[in-house]
């Protein structure tokens, strides 16, 4: 995780880490109801992360991928938006192995250790996997739950090879109460973090902050 986000609105001194400074997580002006279609108004204030670059050598993705993060004193709110010409998915539970398909991928690291961290994954069918580490892909959790309330929607037809989507979009809520060890943000805190994005096909991972390069 090599990337950080800030619960502010204006902060300084913070230094940039990896190939993006921090991200700034702006404070929900008003609810925002979890069903993938982004059109709160809180979501115009969010700030973009800008597209995701290819994890292995930090080039353009072929396929854009955006994200906007925001928050409350309870929730960290993440929308990912996604193109995609054949939005498609084999998986339709929770907990499957949404990591060998197209999926979004959530990493958050609030301690700041680069050890215990949690994984949130979302597929286009709206299946979610989570899971709780003790090191970098060691000490394994899936019996931990994020809690999180999540939702897609497709732009075109899931599953449907004959037919040229445009995309999906990907809305989450995940309660600060669920993760572990991590308090609630105030103003002016740094989190760890990184946003993933993997097609397959075409076998490309995408990223927030290539974790590959440098």
């Amino acid at each position: 995780m090599r990337a950080l986000c800030v619960f502010a609105i204006l902060c300084s001194g913070c230094a940039r880490c990896g190939e993006r400074g921090p991200y700034r997580v702006h404070r929900a002006a008003a609810p925002i109801s979890i069903d993938g279609a982004l059109l709160e108004s809180a979501w115009d204030r969010a700030d973009r992360t800008g597209p995701f670059v290819r994890s292995l050598d930090g080039k353009a993705a072929a396929a854009a991928t955006e994200a906007r993060l925001l928050w409350d004193d309870e929730t960290l709110y993440v929308a990912f938006q996604c193109e995609d010409a054949n939005v498609a998915t084999p998986f339709t539970r929770d907990d499957q192995a949404l990591y060998t398909s197209n999926v979004v991928e959530i990493f958050l690291n609030p301690s700041g250790d680069l050890a215990h961290y949690v994984e949130i994954e979302v597929a286009p069918s709206n299946a979610l996997f989570d899971a709780s580490f003790t090191g970098r892909r060691a000490g394994m959790d899936l019996a931990w739950s994020s809690g999180a309330r999540h939702a897609v929607q497709v732009d075109g037809t899931l599953n449907d090879p004959q037919d040229v989507d445009r995309g999906w979009t990907v809305e989450l809520a995940i309660p600060f109460a669920k993760l572990p060890g991590a308090p609630r943000p105030r103003r002016g805190d740094q989190w760890r973090f990184n946003l993933y994005r993997l097609r397959q096909p075409p076998g490309e991972g995408q990223a927030y902050s290539p974790p590959m390069v440098g």
